[in-house]
């Protein structure tokens, strides 16, 4: 199963698309800030989409900020991070997803791709597809649950479409 899991893409996610049908990608997973997107994405691919909203998710009313999900026998605690503290480290997030036995935390919302095993937790942020910071590319990632191989997906600046 390949799961793409996507960040903060604010509206702009053409390419997304264009790379989900390529890769034939299973799930959608969509880490909030602008958690319609994860929706679109989801019926545009017709596959489907778990999705959290995030800090600029002002009317998602019925989108949850935590979900926790098992997927091929994997427990996933899935967020966009805003609640715990991300841009000062991973944390309290990893804390959060010991407590409920999660192997793999996914989180956005620092737009900065990170993929590192803190503390037996696997956490993975895949960065924005729309929108980096720092100096980081444009990205999302692709999980393949069958390998457990992760592929970061980078856009080149000149090809992506803004609106």
């Amino acid at each position: 199963m390949k799961v793409a899991i996507i960040s903060d893409t604010h509206g702009s996610f053409d390419n997304v698309i264009e790379e989900i049908e390529k890769h034939n990608i299973d799930l959608i997973i969509h880490l909030g800030d602008f958690s319609d997107d994860g929706r679109d994405i989801g019926l545009i691919t017709n596959k489907i989409s778990y999705v959290v909203k995030g800090n600029n998710d002002y009317l998602a009313n019925n989108e949850l900020e935590d979900l926790f999900i098992n997927l091929n026998g994997i427990d996933f605690f899935i967020t966009h991070g805003h609640r715990y503290n991300v841009y000062r480290g991973v944390g309290n997030l990893v804390k959060r997803a010991k407590k409920a036995n999660a192997k793999i935390a996914l989180y956005g919302h620092t737009h900065v791709y990170f993929n590192e095993v803190v503390d037996g937790v696997w956490v993975i942020n895949p960065g924005s597809p729309s929108y980096p910071r720092y100096g980081d590319d444009k990205s999302f990632v692709i999980l393949d649950l069958d390998t457990m191989e992760l592929e970061r997906i980078k856009f080149r600046r000149s090809k992506w479409k803004l609106y």
